[in-house]
């Protein structure tokens, strides 16, 4: 069926799953718009998932919520958006949305091509999940900030967050490829599959200008 891993990515997923537990970081690449046949239910009481600017998060920047001042300073410098999910006030939950690259570590960052919006960085609070916040985040996002014709949302999940997979799950994402974040010698290496690069996600080295600011 279109859109499932292929039979060559069913055979070299036990070796995928070897490769994370020695520390190398398998990313698996999916379309993220919510799938419009699924019906979620709404937010429960004293949710919210709110469109903002970066900028409006720097109150949270912190380790405890993944986010730093430079972190939303550039993200707000390239245009990013971002939607938020607040409870009673606080902020419980994020994701954001650019339109042409953004670091996934201090080595490594995602290039897109022009056919893609790229949705990245996403998290909920662990008392907060199985309640739809990130399916509610992707629904303000199809609605409030449309594409281009033809332009696609494209996100990862790594293979062993399965934190992150149950709500992917939910939505029954179409495959497209597969990333590594290969660690060797204090040093990241990037591979994307041939799959992912056909759809125009891939993975690339900071250079040093780059890697001094993710």
């Amino acid at each position: 069926m279109a859109g499932e891993p292929s039979l060559f990515a069913r055979l070299y997923a036990p070796a995928l799953g070897l490769l994370a537990r020695n520390g190398t970081r398998v990313l698996l690449v999916n379309l993220g718009d919510p799938n419009p046949d699924i019906a979620f239910p709404d937010l429960p009481p004293g949710y919210t998932a709110e469109p903002k600017d970066p900028l409006d998060l720097l109150p949270w920047a912190s380790t405890e919520y993944g986010l730093s001042d430079t972190f939303l300073q550039q993200a707000n410098a390239r245009g990013d958006r971002c939607v938020a999910n607040f409870y009673e006030g606080s902020l419980v939950g994020y994701g954001f949305v650019t339109r042409c690259f953004a670091p996934v570590t201090e080595q490594i960052g995602v290039s897109i091509n022009s056919t893609l919006q790229y949705r990245y960085k996403g998290w909920t609070h662990p008392e907060h999940r199985r309640k739809h916040l990130s399916h509610a985040r992707g629904r303000i996002n199809s609605r409030l900030f449309p594409r281009q014709p033809g332009q696609r949302m494209v996100s990862y999940v790594e293979a062993h967050n399965f934190a992150s997979r149950l709500p992917h799950a939910d939505v029954h994402p179409i495959f497209l490829g597969t990333c590594l974040i290969v660690r060797l010698l204090g040093r990241e290496f990037p591979i994307s599959s041939p799959a992912a690069r056909r759809a125009g996600f891939e993975l690339v080295r900071l250079d040093p200008a780059e890697a001094a600011h993710a």
